[in-house]
């Protein structure tokens, strides 16, 4: 599997590799009801399954699965979600806390880091960002932007209050634009690898959540 792609999965999902993109009708006030609630765009139940479909790599086809299996990081407790790319078997960690969407990654010595991917507050331009180690003791600048939330067609599949956010890694010449659904979490990234001209385009095929 190209360890880059790799990597952005691992961004992404939750994939990766984030605010919402409401309706950009008239202005009406929704119903309180009607808003995402804290933590709904992060599925941890036991047993949740999604499948992804990639266009611009060879293993296209992917599937992501909440395991029943936790690590705990600075005391606190990370949900293990098991992706399989053709019988390749990588384990990501992830948790919601106060708002914050957070996936665990390692950086350049080995060292666990934290990163918060994804947030409640979905305010278009919302911006935040953290540096990681990188190879040769370069640090790498994780930067994120709410860029704008609504409504979103991937596929036939129609999914309201998605949350779009930009992730930009300068060093690596690498931008993602992900798309989040409550309930359902990531159902579209477009990976952009500008030092490589490389660009990969995800897709939710399907889902089952517990």
């Amino acid at each position: 599997m190209n360890s880059a792609l790799s990597i952005s999965k691992t961004i992404s999902f939750a994939l990766v590799s984030a605010t919402l993109i409401f309706g950009m009708g008239a202005c009406k006030k929704d119903p309180v009801k009607s808003m995402p609630g804290p933590g709904e765009y992060l599925n941890s139940k036991v047993g949740s399954n999604w499948s992804y479909a990639t266009t611009g790599t060879s293993n296209s086809d992917w599937t992501v699965k909440v395991e029943d299996s936790t690590v705990l990081f600075l005391s606190n407790t990370f949900q293990m979600y098991k992706t399989n790319t053709a019988g390749v078997i990588s384990r990501n960690y992830y948790r919601y806390s106060k708002g914050n969407y957070s996936v665990l990654v390692l950086d350049a010595d080995g060292a666990t880091q934290e990163i918060v991917y994804l947030k409640d507050s979905t305010q278009t331009g919302k911006k935040w960002s953290k540096s990681i180690k990188g190879l040769g003791g370069i640090f790498k600048q994780y930067n994120y932007e709410v860029i704008e939330t609504g409504s979103k067609t991937v596929g036939s599949k129609s999914f309201e209050n998605v949350v779009h956010i930009r992730l930009n890694i300068p060093s690596l010449g690498y931008t993602s634009d992900a798309y989040y659904a409550p309930k359902v979490g990531l159902v579209m990234v477009d990976d952009d690898y500008a030092s490589s001209g490389n660009t990969y385009h995800t897709e939710i095929k399907s889902y089952d959540l517990k």
